[in-house]
Order: C-alpha cells, then sequence, then structure tokens
C-alpha cells in the first residue's frame, strides 16, 4: 500500500462516496419495500464503502502518482516514470504520455535544431539583418549586424534593444515605424560615421508573425560604401584624366598658333617651343600608356598568376634600365637579397613594372645624391590584407628624401594624387604609378605598407606569397 500522505483524503472521499450511491439505493429500497432491517442495512453500507476505499484508495494511489509525474515533468523534463502497480488504466495512461512526451521532445528538438539551423544561415550572410517587434524593439540580428555596431562581435547584446539606440538615423527609425504600423515596406540610406564612415541602404520589410506583439520586421542592411566611393572614383578619374591631357594639349595646340604666327621666322623661339612641345607631348603619352596599363592589370585583377619568378632578375633589369636615371640624380642604388629568399608566385612583366614605379619614384624624390636601398628578406610577418598564413617574401623600397607627413599616406595609391602637383608633373609623374602598383600587387595577392618619417625618407614595402605556398596549394588539391 502506499503511504497515507501519498493520497488526498478529500480525493479519497470524493473517489470513494461516488460508486458507494447505487449500492446505498439499492439497500433504502429494500429497507423500505422488503422490509430489511435497519441495522443490517446500515451494517452494509458501511462495508461497501470501505470496500469501495479499500477498492478504490490503490488505484487513486496509482493516478496520484500519474499527476504529480506529470506536474514534475513540465519542471524537469528528465523527471523518472513512477512505478504503477494497482491500475492497469493508469498504466495505459503512463505509458501514453511517455509516448506523447518521447514525441514532444522529438519535436522540440526539431524545433530548436531547424531554429539553430535558420540562425547559422542568417549569421552566414554577410549582409547584417535586425528583426524587431511592433514596439521597435531588437528580437534578434545575425552575426554581421554584431559586427558592425561592435557589440563584442556577436549578436547577443542587440536583442532586446530598442533600434534608436543602435542606429540613431531618424529615417530609419520612421521606415521601421511605416512597416510595423501601416504594413508599408521602405528603402532608404543613411550613414553611420564610427568608428568608420559607411553609407548604408536599408531594407525594411513589414513581416507577420505569430506571437503576443503581433506584427514584426526585419531591417536589412546593404553597404554602398564602396560601390559610392567607385562611382566617386569613376567620376573623378574622367575629370582628372580629362583635366591632366588639357593642360598639356592646350600648351601645345598654343605653342604651334604662336609658331604658325608671331614666331614663325624666330628660330629660338621655334627651338624652344618645340622642345617644351616635345616634352608636353611626352608627359601626354606616358599618360595614356599608364592609363592603358592599368585598364588592363584592371581587366586582370581577379585571375593570379601562377609561375614562380626570380625577384632577383627582376631587380637587377630594373637597376640596369633606371641607371642613367640614377647617375643623372647623383643617387646610389644599393641592393641587399637575402641568400635564402625562394622564388615567388608571379608575372614578371608586372613585377617588373612595380620595381621600376617604386625606385623610379625613389630616385625622383630621394633628391640629388640620395641613396636608395632596395632589399629582398623572407618575412614571418604577413600583412593582414594578405591571404593565406606563413612566411612571405617582402621587397623594400628605401630612399632618403624628405618623407611624406602622415595624412597623405592613406591617399597615395588613389588615382592621380599628388603631394606637390607641380613637383610631380615637373619630374614627369603622371599620378598613377601607385595605383598600378596597388592593382598589380592585388593581383598577386598581395600587400603593400608605406613607412615615412619627415627628414628620414619613406620605405614602400611589398609582400608577395611564395612559390612553395602555390605548390602546397596544388599538391593539397
Amino acid at each position: 500500500m502506499p503511504p497515507p500522505d501519498s493520497v488526498s483524503f478529500r480525493r479519497l472521499l470524493a473517489w470513494s462516496f461516488g460508486p458507494c450511491v447505487p449500492a446505498w439505493a439499492v439497500l433504502a429500497g429494500l429497507v423500505v419495500f422488503a422490509g430489511l432491517d435497519g441495522v443490517a442495512a446500515l451494517v452494509g453500507a458501511v462495508v461497501v464503502f470501505l470496500l469501495m476505499v479499500a477498492l478504490v484508495f490503490g488505484r487513486l494511489a496509482d493516478f496520484d502518482r500519474l499527476i504529480r509525474y506529470a506536474e514534475e515533468s513540465l519542471l524537469d523534463p528528465d523527471t523518472a516514470p513512477p512505478e504503477l502497480t494497482r491500475s492497469a488504466t493508469a498504466q495505459r495512461l503512463l505509458t501514453a504520455i511517455a509516448a506523447l512526451r518521447k514525441l514532444w521532445t522529438e519535436r522540440r528538438e526539431a524545433a530548436a535544431g531547424l531554429a539553430r539551423s535558420g540562425q547559422d544561415i542568417l549569421d552566414s550572410l554577410p549582409d547584417p539583418l535586425i528583426l524587431i517587434d511592433r514596439r521597435r524593439r531588437i528580437l534578434s540580428a545575425n552575426v554581421a549586424a554584431g559586427e558592425l555596431f561592435d557589440m563584442d562581435r556577436t549578436a547577443q547584446r542587440l536583442a532586446g534593444r530598442d533600434l534608436a539606440s543602435v542606429i540613431r538615423d531618424p529615417k530609419v527609425l520612421e521606415a521601421a515605424d511605416q512597416a510595423l504600423q501601416q504594413d508599408r515596406k521602405g528603402t532608404i540610406q543613411f550613414t553611420l560615421p564610427s568608428p568608420v564612415e559607411h553609407t548604408f541602404a536599408a531594407l525594411v520589410v513589414p513581416l507577420p508573425v505569430a506571437h503576443a506583439d503581433g506584427t514584426a520586421a526585419i531591417v536589412a542592411l546593404y553597404d554602398q560604401t564602396e560601390r559610392l566611393k567607385t562611382e566617386s572614383m569613376r567620376a573623378d578619374f574622367v575629370a582628372n584624366a580629362s583635366h591632366e591631357l588639357r593642360t598639356p594639349l592646350a600648351a601645345v595646340l598654343g605653342f604651334i598658333e604662336t609658331l604658325q604666327g608671331p614666331a614663325r621666322d624666330d628660330a629660338e623661339a621655334r627651338d624652344k617651343f618645340l622642345d617644351i612641345m616635345l616634352k608636353q607631348a611626352n608627359r601626354m603619352t606616358r599618360l595614356i600608356d599608364d592609363l592603358l596599363s592599368l585598364s588592363r592589370i584592371e581587366l586582370r585583377e581577379h585571375t593570379r598568376p601562377t609561375q614562380a619568378v626570380d625577384l632577383e632578375a627582376i631587380i637587377r633589369a630594373a637597376v640596369e634600365l633606371l641607371d642613367r636615371l640614377a647617375k643623372e640624380r647623383h643617387s646610389t642604388i644599393i641592393v641587399d637579397i637575402a641568400p635564402d629568399v625562394p622564388a615567388v608566385i608571379g608575372d614578371t612583366g608586372e613585377l617588373g613594372q612595380v620595381l621600376h614605379n617604386l625606385l623610379g619614384n625613389a630616385i625622383k624624390y630621394g633628391g640629388d645624391g640620395g641613396k636608395v636601398e632596395i632589399t629582398v628578406a623572407l618575412s614571418d610577418f604577413r600583412p593582414p590584407a594578405m591571404q593565406g598564413k606563413g612566411p612571405c617574401v617582402r621587397m623594400s623600397v628605401r630612399d632618403s628624401g624628405e618623407g611624406i607627413p602622415r595624412e597623405h599616406l592613406p591617399r597615395l595609391t588613389e588615382r592621380f594624387y599628388r603631394i606637390d602637383t607641380a613637383r610631380s608633373r615637373s619630374l614627369g609623374g603622371t599620378g598613377l604609378g601607385l595605383a598600378i602598383v596597388k592593382h598589380i600587387v592585388n593581383r598577386h595577392r598581395g600587400a603593400m605598407t608605406i613607412d615615412s618619417e619627415i627628414g628620414k625618407g619613406s620605405v614602400f614595402s611589398v609582400y608577395l606569397p611564395p612559390a612553395l605556398e602555390r605548390t602546397m596549394v596544388r599538391a593539397a588539391s
């Protein structure tokens, strides 16, 4: 028998009294109509009640254990099922509950797995996504959103916050309100000023959801910074290229008109003007050559070179080619190539162009009588912008010039960007040399760094993957 406190006394009376009523009614009828002795009828009624209590008590204990098991399972899904010994009905009910519990657990795990898979899919998307409720409170977000808003590089800290505390742009908040209250989809453009200015297109779409808050909306952010910068650079490029060509072309046309007019018979002026016209024509030629070269490199930038090339041979050829310029500027070129430097993955012509541009700039801007050092060595440091891991080959060109102010360093590889326009033009620069270097290095899956200090010169370093790295990749594939 189960312990007395395992069954509610009131429940016992309730369950026992009901089944006794028919028997008591029969005994009462026998007393009234058949003359049954009242004492005997009373004794019979008591016996019936006691038998019913004994019958119900064991089965009620099983049902009571079953009820408590169901209640405890709500708090602890791992609660062990009770042992039921008196009631077959209770045992069948326990079996049904166990099957239902198993089915519920499987569906709960499937739903949780589906939710995790959905979150994993959202987290794998590169664009930030934020789900908000009708009160503009963030319900969830993906990893890209957490990284964008610098929430410890995770989206968990975004949940529960108001959208206005994350994106303070009024246009975004207005679009969110329209989506939540008027069921209207909206697209707007806004700018996040910090930590680095980014321009985003925000798509706010209302979503009908089955929860207490009614509706929700998803805010999808698409980074437009690179596209807008590209469009701006393209417009600047057209304007700058036309300006760069217009200046020497106007000079040539002016000198031609002068030679055809007042200076027709002036031999001295003719020789002077022809010399200037030749320089301007050469300048336009160099500009066109650099523009064509830059266009060709950009077309092939997505295709990585596959050949192993020897940097020493490229360096020797570039030094020999620029030997005349170095002598004119009274510059000394020092080459230092470490003995353990491996070949690199690259294109001989393009790497020669890189070295020609860097070495030419070092000679031109290093000052008369300056020293230019070319060093090549294996480096354990690999810039973050460079793909892969492990050592790489570093080729550095150092000059002893005036140095470059730090505020100019990030923009040196932009097209037509010059620190001193007049000086650059006087030295024959087109403003495209470092832009060409940058794109060639990108095609080679390398990286370039620029260090400079006023009064101590500048160092342009190019990092390239060794040929061994390409061999290992091929073997692995």
